[in-house]
């Protein structure tokens, strides 16, 4: 999984999944980018690795405004001069029915988890296409496989993901880029544990035929491998990695 000499723009590494992408990148020898829209998080992360001897600088962005994901992808290149990798792993959702929703709910849901992706991806395809180089990772979930009560637009959204990843795939694979994602289980995050009561974490890993949460570092090591050239021949694929709690085609 080595990356060795490449940039790599990771947004959502303010915390959990995303954070230890970041770490995982820079052990395998990636320059890091850190993005997320909670900037004191980013900047913490960059602290780490550059105490770690790392370059690493921390951006804000909201990748619900398309304006910001271009300013993101400018300002990491006038600093870097060049995007090998972008991953995102930002992704947000409740709990609820749909009969209690509102539209506005709806369009956030859709928002952070499916435009969030196609605006960061549009904003660097061009750097990536005039290079001839690029890879990029998504991140969706097995709910846009299989469907999880509770979260339907959620559900829908991160379906939607799955789809852009194959379309998008498919219409780059002639410059040299790949496009994937991974669709992550119940991971032990500080999000999970402030959005999840106890009882329904212990009812979901009594699911997991692992039988047990997977961890950041475990959804960060399956990002890098997609991202790496470990993976030149894998493009529009959209990885579970969720300690077999859904096993689909």
């Amino acid at each position: 999984m080595r990356c060795d000499g490449k940039v790599a723009l990771v947004v959502g590494a303010g915390s959990g999944i995303g954070a230890s992408t970041a770490e995982v990148f820079h052990a395998n020898g990636a320059t890091v980018a850190v993005a997320d829209i909670n900037l004191a998080g980013a900047q913490d992360t960059a602290g780490r690795l550059v105490e770690a001897g790392a370059k690493s600088s921390a951006f804000a962005v909201d990748i619900t405004r398309r304006d910001q994901t271009e300013d993101l992808v400018r300002d990491v290149l006038a600093e870097y001069g060049r995007i090998d990798i972008l991953v995102s792993t930002v992704g947000w959702s409740d709990t609820t029915f749909l009969v209690d929703e509102d539209e506005a709910y709806w369009r956030r849901i859709i928002d952070i988890n499916l435009m969030g992706s196609i605006f960061l991806c549009r904003a660097v395809l061009d750097h990536m296409i005039e290079r001839r180089s690029g890879s990029i990772v998504l991140t969706s979930s097995d709910a846009g496989k299989v469907g999880t009560m509770g979260e339907t637009v959620y559900a829908a959204a991160k379906a939607g993901v799955i789809g852009f990843v194959k379309s998008l795939a498919r219409e780059v694979a002639r410059h040299q880029l790949r496009i994937n994602a991974i669709s992550p289980g119940p991971t032990d995050t500080p999000l999970i544990r402030a959005q999840t009561d106890q009882r329904v974490i212990e009812k979901m890993v009594r699911a997991v035929p692992l039988k047990r949460m997977g961890q950041p570092v475990e959804q960060a090591s399956a990002l890098v491998f997609l991202a790496s050239d470990a993976a030149s021949y894998i493009t529009g694929q959209t990885v579970s990695v969720s300690g077999g709690l859904t096993m689909t085609s």
